[in-house]
């Protein structure tokens, strides 16, 4: 089952990158912001995608001796990319929007743009209609989710559309919406940059180690060290540990076996508990 739903999101993953990629090159050669726009806005859509195909296969490649903790973070330096490009084409592109409105010049998009809508809006729908059928056959609620997402951009893909033609009468309509779309995207890629960032320098929940710590206590383990370290699909902890003397080997690692258990249960978050025992 599994099998089949990335093969559904692996065709929305290349039909979203085509939509993309029309909308950013023919909007830069035929001289529409907006297209531009509604292209970087579609690269996001391209990432999330790609995440959640990525996310429902084995992740990228199986641990080794050069990444002990897994491969997870190839991820978030890929959003981390993804979202300077973002931020900074929406910050070039109310630059030039807004020094073309300063200078007086608002052209009227070319109506043959409407043709490379119909183009995208064909994209889109077909997207949308894989995925709907795709959450019919799976049942698959990311399917579902995800054929919402793709009904929500067939809705933006119109009010381009209409944009595009209203600025036949009204010329100060697209930069507005170059505006609109540009600081929409900028929110988006400030929140995909501050969580991949988070990541990747390793930033933890310090609650975690309070928790394990507690859990600790309740098991009449004495803990001396606690290390969370956040390996981008959850935590590992390694705990260094004494346990009571009397205990002999065999039940001083039954003991530790119920601690890790309770940690894994109590906070989910945590991938994995790897605890040292030192003799008390």
């Amino acid at each position: 089952m599994r099998r089949e739903v990335r093969k559904y999101l692996k065709t929305a993953v290349l039909l979203a990158g085509a939509v993309s990629l029309i909308e950013i090159t023919l909007g830069l050669i035929m001289g529409v912001p907006v297209l531009t726009a509604d292209g970087l806005h579609t690269m996001l859509d391209v990432l999330v995608l790609t995440s959640l195909y990525i996310g429902l296969g084995p992740v990228l490649k199986p641990p080794d001796l050069d990444h002990p903790y897994g491969h997870y973070k190839y991820r978030y330096l890929s959003m981390y990319t993804v979202a300077i490009v973002i931020i900074g084409a929406s910050l070039w592109l109310v630059a030039e929007t807004a020094i073309n409105v300063a200078r007086g010049i608002m052209e009227r998009a070319p109506l043959s743009s409407i043709f490379v809508i119909a183009v995208v809006v064909g994209l889109v729908l077909s997207r949308m209609l894989l995925l709907r059928a795709g959450y019919g056959k799976t049942h698959d609620l990311i399917l579902n989710l995800e054929f919402k997402h793709a009904l929500a951009d067939l809705m933006d893909s119109l009010l381009i559309a209409a944009t595009i033609v209203a600025s036949e009468f009204i010329p100060i309509i697209q930069p507005i919406a170059v505006f609109a779309i540009a600081a929409y995207l900028m929110y988006l890629g400030y929140k995909y940059f501050r969580e991949s960032v988070s990541v990747l320098l390793d930033q933890v929940n310090p609650d975690i180690a309070g928790e394990v710590y507690n859990i600790a206590r309740e098991h009449n383990i004495v803990v001396s060290s606690v290390r969370v370290k956040n390996i981008g699909n959850g935590y590992a902890v390694d705990v260094i540990a004494r346990v009571p003397g009397w205990l002999s080997v065999e039940e001083a690692h039954e003991l530790i076996d119920r601690f890790e258990d309770e940690v894994a249960r109590r906070v989910p978050s945590v991938i994995s508990v790897n605890t040292h025992i030192e003799p008390q």
